[in-house]
């Protein structure tokens, strides 16, 4: 029992460090890349300083997208160098199951994975929003800002000139159906401040309302109470593309789309991949040890690594393409986004039961 924990905390050990070493490598080559490639759109105000912290702010993100590709590379490295020095072939030969020994290589994924999970719903959401002000050199309530805005709470059509996550309005326009889709009436305000638990407080209001006797009834309000299920904190969700929404966020906005309207496939996609996510790095780790024990097992560590960056790059390439696909193709984008998930699970687990 003593030796099997030793071996545990080895295998784990030698893993874990691999793991963290591609990521502080590819995350390196990544912000340093991206730095290069800034440098030539400097022009104005966007100084080589401003576009290093540009850089900088983006850098979160950059991690996150690394992580999975440097778990498998990762486990790739720890595994072949185990297996370079024969030590595998110990561990099978004093009854350690192939099992056993790929739960051990899960462990220092499992904390790559609960670094995804913090990155995406408390780092990169922030980081983004810092990043774009930057950029354009703009306050974060100016990023807040829409302007053109359409939404639909049931038979209720609103459409906002201007509106800020401070809950400020501007030129609102309200258009009032019945059920069969006769307009009821038109509200006209100047302006709109959020008050609370779904109320906002028109000012300058003009009304027209439709009677049944098809005449018009018209009134006007210094100020007028409106219950709206929009809220501020859906406007600023409204500026961020979704893949740079938090998946509590994502949740949040479209349960209120879902209640009055229709959430677009652009929130579901980014949804289901940010909750598939941890399911890839598993997976792609998965691949790894069936490469290490399967049809690599004999092959030198820079070949291993050629197919570990190639098995990940075509991994990513296909999950993009399909996950776009999906808007087109599928009324639900999970089943594109988990599909290669499962192939990767699939293979490898059958060449781990082909090498065991």
């Amino acid at each position: 029992m003593l030796a099997r924990k030793r071996l545990a905390k080895h295998v784990t050990k030698t893993t874990a460090l691999a793991m963290f070493g591609a990521v502080g490598i590819l995350w390196s080559l990544q912000v340093l890349f991206t730095y290069i490639g800034e440098l030539a759109d400097l022009k104005g105000d966007y100084t080589a300083w401003r576009a290093f912290i540009y850089v900088m702010w983006e850098s979160p993100r950059y991690l996150n997208e690394i992580l999975p590709i440097s778990a498998l590379m990762g486990a790739v490295i720890g595994l072949g160098s185990m297996a370079s020095n024969s030590e595998l072939i110990v561990m099978r030969s004093v009854g350690v199951s192939l099992w056993r020994i790929v739960s051990w290589v899960i462990r220092p994924a499992l904390l790559l994975v609960v670094l995804s999970l913090a990155l995406s719903e408390w780092v990169v959401p922030h980081s983004t929003e810092q990043a774009k002000m930057v950029k354009k050199k703009q306050e974060v309530a100016a990023l807040g800002e829409v302007r053109g805005y359409w939404t639909r709470e049931n038979q209720r059509y609103i459409y906002i000139d201007y509106a800020n996550a401070q809950g400020d309005l501007r030129q609102v326009q309200i258009l009032d159906f019945d059920d069969v889709y006769y307009l009821k009436g038109i509200v006209n305000a100047q302006e709109g401040k959020f008050q609370a638990e779904q109320n906002w407080q028109l000012k300058q209001v003009e009304q027209v309302d439709i009677l049944q006797d098809g005449r018009a009834q018209y009134q006007h309000f210094d100020a007028q109470q409106l219950p709206l299920a929009l809220q501020p904190k859906y406007v600023h969700m409204v500026t961020m593309d979704p893949e740079d929404l938090a998946p509590s966020q994502l949740v949040s906005f479209m349960s209120y789309l879902n209640e009055y309207s229709q959430v677009p496939k652009t929130y579901k996609l980014a949804f289901w991949q940010k909750l598939a996510s941890p399911f890839a790095l598993i997976a792609l780790v998965v691949i790894a040890c069936s490469f290490i024990f399967g049809p690599l097992r004999q092959q030198s560590m820079g070949f291993r690594l050629v197919i570990a960056l190639f098995t990940g790059l075509g991994f990513y390439y296909i999950q993009d393409f399909l996950g776009y696909a999906s808007l087109v193709y599928s009324p639900s984008p999970a089943w594109f986004v988990f599909t290669p998930i499962v192939l990767i699970f699939v293979v490898g687990g059958y060449l781990l039961h082909r090498a065991r």
